[in-house]
């Protein structure tokens, strides 16, 4: 599981306008006062969730960037000099990954794409070390074009099938990822962080667009082509479009 830089730099300023601020005031009220604050980002590719979070918290903060793609810490690295960067696998042992002493385990679009056993391991682990945790921008199945069709509906659907297969951790979560982090953990505060793409913006509604092209082909090889004509048309048609995604947070007692 790795991501484009390109796609990266290109979703960043909709990641950052959709994040639930109120739970990120919430975070920084129980951080407050303490030595400085240790913080884990898994999955922390080139460092976006680093760069929304960091001057929203109002404490000293040390940050372990933990990722399994050695190109993209590196372009965190020169984003972020001093943070510890840890390039590790995600699926193997969260113990290491997550050291006790740790105050706050964040991750950016990730849980919609391991499974029910991993996303379980994370809940035991924050619990046991009484850690916080912020997970953001998780995607929850939400599609919704202006001016909706048929097909639009059935690429939607297709979208979510592939959602749910398995991305490195097992069959993934997709987008009953937020539902099942409140069951494992109970309290936890959960308020939608949508992508609003205009009319206007190109070049995001045409990355969506591909990328959700090539997974509903992946799900229905024998709709290739009218997959392909809906590429042709979704990307050049002016259409709003929110993407929905769940930001949600769990303090300890």
């Amino acid at each position: 599981m790795s991501f484009s830089p390109d796609w990266l730099a290109l979703r960043a300023p909709y990641d950052s306008a959709a994040r639930a601020t109120g739970l990120e005031h919430r975070l920084g009220d129980w951080l407050g006062g303490r030595r400085p604050v240790s913080v884990v980002d898994l999955g922390a590719g080139s460092g976006n969730n680093l760069a929304h979070l960091a001057p929203r918290l109002a404490v000293d903060q040390r940050w372990t960037l933990v990722d399994a793609d050695g190109a993209l810490l590196a372009e965190a690295a020169r984003r972020h000099p001093g943070v510890t960067l840890h390039a590790g696998d995600l699926a193997g042992d969260l113990t290491a990954l997550i050291p006790e002493g740790t105050d706050l385990v964040t991750a950016s679009a990730l849980i919609d794409l391991v499974s029910q056993a991993w996303l379980a391991r994370l809940a035991d682990r924050v619990r046991e070390i009484g850690c916080a945790l912020l997970v953001v921008l998780t995607y929850d199945g939400r599609i919704a074009w202006e001016r909706e069709t048929g097909q639009d509906a059935e690429i939607r659907d297709l979208v979510n099938r592939h959602q749910r297969g398995d991305k490195g951790f097992g069959a993934a979560l997709g987008p009953d990822a937020p539902g099942a982090l409140s069951r494992l953990l109970p309290g936890v505060e959960t308020a939608s962080s949508d992508w609003k793409v205009g009319p206007g913006e190109t070049a995001m509604r045409r990355a969506l667009v591909d990328g959700w092209s090539g997974a509903a082909a992946e799900i229905a090889p024998e709709r290739t082509e009218s997959i392909a004509a809906w590429r042709a048309w979704a990307s050049s048609e002016p259409r709003a479009l929110t993407v929905g995604h769940t930001d949600q947070l769990w303090l300890p007692g």
